[in-house]
């Protein structure tokens, strides 16, 4: 990679501020992506720009496990009108673009290459499989002509595997000592080298000090080792513009890893100009307890929402019902804090690894094969138009699907025509067998891509529908409601999702009492009496209302505030009674008893309306907690102080 010159390396620790009447509160805590609906793909598998880089170790297109060459060039296209690279992937509505590694790889072995871009070996320069870095550039140069944003796929935990061992001692092969860039990466004191994940030796933790699957686990914990990333990935940033970054196996590195690394990175985006650069981390757990972990107290800036995949694919699926998204969303508080919000989740319904959305629902039961293209698009839906980041993975939007297991490698199809004989009979949701043909045929054809595109069009035009403020107005059996708010234009949605195959007639309590509700998605008529409504939502479908006038039922009565040590995190959960059909926003503030410096703990924008306390930020200390609901017509309803003594062990 070229270098423009050297790599800003201090932390910005300070957080602005704003001042409330008797209290600090930090600037806004979205990230830089909130508002942008991201297409995640694999350069290897999306589309063959130049034939030249196939006669490089590793490339047999007719095994699924090594790569087929797709490349920067068929990735970025000309960059015109009806291309298939970047302008296909605007044209769908997407406006940010997230790739697989793109770093050069080790060698391929028997059982594989490095085609996904997670065995990295030389971290300055792309793949040749891929390209050139030129080529990076002139990716970057159409991505931002079309002003889509770069989203750059990245490991820190490891490297590919070039270390052995001689029974528990570590060494690297006399032909492999410089394989590595850059150098320090060579340096055997740089590793863990405590065998695999599974059977590692030594103290510690092994999911943290092994080899995750024979790959070379780094010591992230060490100065040389996360000042060393920082220097590499600025690097990428500043050379290519890039808006964020996806963390591989953040759940594997050093517990202080983020809040070693990641200041460096947004300096280094600063300097250059780039704001709200955003970094998303990938812990694989389906736990929201375990999760809130790597946010609050790792200072992971935001992760994959797993628990999002998991029951938005299952209520699609119709393999469970409203309740189960009532729970998920209720465990947002948990990520709730003066500079977190689970707004910032990013979401997905299936990926690289867990598998293609349309393999999921078709398996979490049995399914008609007529309600699978509605079930897709129930989850995409789910997916546009509740809380959290979208992402989108490469294929789905053409109806994909998967074989065999469906995940991991057997999720990774072709775009281009495929040379997998398993993939050209592979059915496609809304479509037939690819054959011979290629799958961007499909995007003008294929209903999936056209409901996309008119969703994605739908958040354009009406910014509150997409990651906003949320209220939920019903959940039960196969029907899930909620309102959702355009804090500029003080107008409510009403958004509802049904599972079932048949329709279903809803009535719900509003914000808004007169003026009428428009019709801007699916089928259906709303009756309005006041604040009152009625409608039917039809057979999986999702049915979208936007109100006339502005929102006008904005009573509210506030109550006592309560806290209580929560079981399942040890943290303590601070409630606030309130009462109101509007769609409030409840921030919470402590202080140290004789400060006169309240402390912004977040704000909740979602009924029950609570925080989650770290007792870890207040052992033994006598503290007051209080709390500001703000309305829909910006008055604040202060609730009365409680006070409570942290114990000195928490729960």
């Amino acid at each position: 990679m070229k270098r423009k010159g050297a790599v800003a390396l201090f932390i910005c620790a300070l957080l602005s501020v704003s001042t409330l009447s008797f209290a600090s509160t930090p600037a806004s805590t979205k990230v830089g992506l909130s508002k942008d609906i991201i297409y995640f793909v694999m350069p290897d598998r999306y589309k063959d720009g130049d034939k030249s880089n196939n006669n490089i170790g590793g490339f047999n297109e007719t095994l699924t496990a090594f790569n087929h060459g797709g490349d920067l060039k068929g990735l970025t296209g000309t960059c015109l009108p009806g291309d298939d690279g970047l302008a296909r992937i605007k044209s769908l509505g997407f406006t940010a673009v997230w790739l697989t590694p793109v770093v050069t790889q080790q060698e391929a072995i028997s059982a594989g290459s490095g085609y996904h871009g997670y065995w990295g070996v030389d971290f300055l320069n792309v793949d040749p499989h891929l390209g050139t870095n030129a080529d990076m550039a002139n990716f970057a140069a159409c991505a931002k002509k079309l002003n889509l944003k770069i989203i750059l796929d990245i490991v820190t935990n490891h490297t590919g595997d070039v270390i052995k061992y001689h029974g528990n001692e570590a060494y690297i092969p006399a032909e492999s000592k410089n394989l590595k860039k850059p150098a320090w990466l060579n340096n055997l004191n740089n590793y863990h080298n405590v065998g695999d994940m599974g059977s590692c030796w030594g103290v510690g933790n092994c999911t943290k000090l092994g080899d995750f699957y024979g790959l070379d686990d780094l010591a992230t914990e060490k100065p040389q080792v996360w000042q060393g990333w920082g220097q590499v990935y600025s690097q990428w940033l500043m050379d290519y513009g890039l808006s964020g970054f996806r963390v591989d196996t953040a759940r594997h590195v050093d517990d202080n890893f983020f809040k070693n690394w990641s200041p460096l990175i947004h300096s280094s985006a600063s300097s250059v100009g780039i704001k709200d650069f955003t970094i998303f981390g990938e812990v694989y757990d389906y736990s929201p307890f375990n999760l809130m972990e790597y946010v609050r107290r790792n200072k992971i800036q935001t992760i994959l929402d797993f628990p999002f995949q998991a029951s938005a694919t299952e209520f699609a699926s119709g393999y469970s019902n409203g309740p189960t998204l009532t729970m998920l969303f209720e465990n947002d508080d948990y990520y709730t804090s003066a500079t977190s919000t689970a707004s910032n989740l990013v979401t997905f319904l299936g990926n690289h690894d867990v598998g293609r959305v349309g393999f999921i629902i078709g398996n979490k039961r049995i399914q008609k094969t007529s309600q699978l293209l509605p079930r897709a698009n129930l989850a995409n839906a789910l997916l546009y138009f509740t809380r959290g980041i979208p992402v989108v993975y490469y294929g789905d939007e053409v109806g994909m699907t998967g074989t065999n297991t469906g995940k991991d490698q057997f999720a990774r199809q072709d775009m281009f025509a495929t040379q997998v004989d398993i993939w050209k009979t592979e059915p496609r949701i809304g479509g037939t067998p690819i054959g011979n043909g290629d799958a961007f045929q499909a995007t003008t054809t294929s209903p999936i891509a056209a409901y996309l595109k008119q969703i994605s069009e739908l958040r354009r035009a009406n910014p509150g529908l997409a990651n906003g403020v949320m209220l939920e107005r019903y959940s039960k059996n196969s029907i899930f409601v909620v309102s959702k708010k355009d804090a500029k234009e003080n107008r409510e949605y009403v958004v509802a999702f049904n599972n079932s195959d048949t329709d279903e007639v809803v009535d719900i309590t509003s914000a808004t009492s007169s003026g009428g509700w428009q019709l801007l998605l699916g089928q259906s008529e709303v009756t309005a009496a006041s604040n009152k409504l009625s409608f039917t939502v039809p057979a999986l479908s999702t049915v979208i209302f936007k109100a006339n006038n502005p929102i006008d039922v904005v009573a509210t009565t506030v109550g006592k505030l309560s806290i209580r040590a929560d079981d399942l995190t040890g943290f303590y959960h601070v409630k606030a009674g309130v009462k109101s059909a509007d769609l409030l926003s409840v921030e919470f503030f402590a202080r140290v008893a004789g400060s006169t410096k309240w402390i912004s703990q977040g704000t909740d924008t979602t009924a029950p309306y609570s925080v989650f306390l770290d007792p870890l930020d207040y052992l033994k200390k006598k503290i007051e907690i209080k709390a500001v609901a703000t309305n829909s017509q910006a008055s604040k309803f202060t609730f009365p102080t409680i006070k409570f003594t942290m114990p000195a062990k928490s729960a």
